[in-house]
């Protein structure tokens, strides 16, 4: 899938940096974002804020379908999404300096406002 200057390819998402002749790999993870807990339980996962790919939901012995999941006997409502990790040419988490960053930032600023978001 191509969107003219992004390119999906599997699990990779590849982002040419706005005014730069680099990119930027990005490994896509499907993830989830903990909103509320349902119910009056206390949070006793702490999990509450905090954002879970779907192999530490399996870590955790948890139960997801869209927006609900469950971690023992309390109930979750999450907000499905990605975690996008940088990754170098072999494909190894690497990390950004605080320009390329920025450059990113703003490139996906500027293909979210193209979108019409």
């Amino acid at each position: 899938m191509s969107m003219g200057k992004v390119e999906l390819d599997r699990d990779l998402l590849r982002v040419p940096l706005a005014g730069a002749s680099t990119r930027v790999d990005l490994f896509i993870n499907p993830a989830v974002f903990f909103d509320k807990i349902d119910g009056a339980d206390p949070d006793e996962n702490d999990v509450l804020g905090r954002v879970r790919t779907t192999q530490e939901l399996a870590q955790i012995g948890a139960d997801h379908f869209e927006t609900a999941v469950i971690v023992g006997d309390a109930a979750y409502t999450v907000k499905p999404g990605f975690l996008a990790s940088p990754v170098g040419p072999n494909g190894t988490e690497t990390a950004l300096d605080a320009a390329t960053w920025g450059r990113l930032l703003a490139t996906l600023d500027g293909l979210h406002r193209a979108a019409g978001g």
